[in-house]
């Protein structure tokens, strides 16, 4: 260690203790003077630039001189950063409202069935049903009925009907009013009916629904199709 540290050294452990100290430049540079000023033995063309140099060193470096710092100390704390908050958001409602102006489907037990008036036409006979609305709601319905003759034992007779013609639109029915559907019986004999088979009633059962009408609907037929529902007349 040549004179120089070691009156630096002796520069850092003079004064009161305190947690911290910085060596200023004017005491950078007046260890210089002193190393050098009163010696003689080196050239003077060297106490400015040293002087200049200790100036430098202790600006660039002056956190290095530090006397007492604790390494335990804990470092400044950055500020946290959140991620913004953004406003909540509402999820759509899984729950689908009915269309403006829809009404349920017409259970059979708010149904009527009656018969109208019957036609015949080229071996056939074509016949009118109507079911009323006898609940105090709308209802709607739509589609074909399915249906059956019957014999005095309330047995099916021959083979249920089949559907003739396209789906037609829904029907929507207030209290009070009807649909109507046109069944066609086949008078003719084909193979396996010879003749025309009797039957004193109908059973009905109205679109999607599993329980049916029956009324007396006294007729003789080898064949029946049925036509979808629409409004009545």
């Amino acid at each position: 260690m040549n004179d120089f540290e070691r009156r630096l050294t002796d520069l850092l452990h003079t004064g009161t203790p305190q947690p911290e100290r910085v060596i200023t430049a004017s005491e950078l540079s007046e260890l210089a003077q002193d190393e050098h000023a009163p010696r003689g033995h080196r050239s003077t063309r060297w106490g400015v630039p040293l002087m200049a140099a200790a100036a430098v060193l202790v600006a660039v470096t002056v956190p290095v001189y530090v006397i007492g710092h604790d390494n335990n100390s804990p470092a400044p704390a950055s500020p946290s950063l959140r991620p913004p908050t953004s406003a909540p958001t509402s999820s759509p409602s899984s729950t689908a409202s009915n269309t403006p102006g829809s009404v349920a489907t017409c259970l059979t037990s708010q149904l009527s069935l009656s018969s109208g008036p019957s036609g015949a036409a080229a071996g056939s006979v074509y016949t009118t049903f109507f079911f009323t609305n006898t609940a105090g709601a709308p209802c709607s319905i739509r589609g074909f009925p399915g249906v059956s003759l019957l014999n005095d034992a309330g047995n099916i007779v021959g083979q249920p009907a089949t559907r003739e013609g396209s789906e037609g639109s829904s029907v929507r029915l207030a209290p009070g009013q009807r649909a109507q559907f046109t069944l066609r019986l086949s008078t003719a004999t084909q193979t396996g009916c010879d003749t025309p088979r009797p039957s004193s009633g109908i059973q009905v059962y109205p679109p999607e629904q599993t329980v049916p009408l029956r009324i007396p609907f006294t007729t003789a037929s080898c064949s029946v199709s049925v036509q979808s529902l629409t409004q009545a007349h």
